[in-house]
């Protein structure tokens, strides 16, 4: 594909994404939603949020490895639980981290 088929490619796909988006934001802005529907929205988040995160928590090349990744598996239940006590995103963010590392350099 030559450099004026790529540009036209990347106008095209900016001119779609913000089509999908402005769908939401632009239609819906301002509208009162029914409560189910807002409850099913915040719920998306985590699950889009899960099916993001677990693959590449405890997959290797594609296989369920429990015992390769288990540092990963130890500091994603760590940062959850973090999570699930203090809430927020930084703290979370920096014991998952610390927790992986630890579990990466002392237990394997």
């Amino acid at each position: 594909m030559g450099s004026f088929e790529g540009w036209v490619a990347i106008l095209a796909l900016a001119a779609g994404t913000f089509a999908i988006r402005y769908s939401f934001i632009g239609f819906l802005a301002g509208r009162r939603m029914p409560p189910w529907f807002e409850r099913v929205m915040r719920l998306s988040v985590l699950a889009i949020f899960a099916a993001l995160v677990v693959p590449l928590v405890v997959l290797d090349q594609g296989r369920f490895a429990p015992e390769i990744r288990a540092p990963h598996i130890i500091a994603a239940l760590t940062t959850a639980a973090v999570a699930r006590w203090r809430g927020g995103t930084v703290l979370p963010l920096v014991v998952g981290m610390a927790t992986l590392h630890l579990a990466m350099h002392s237990m394997w």
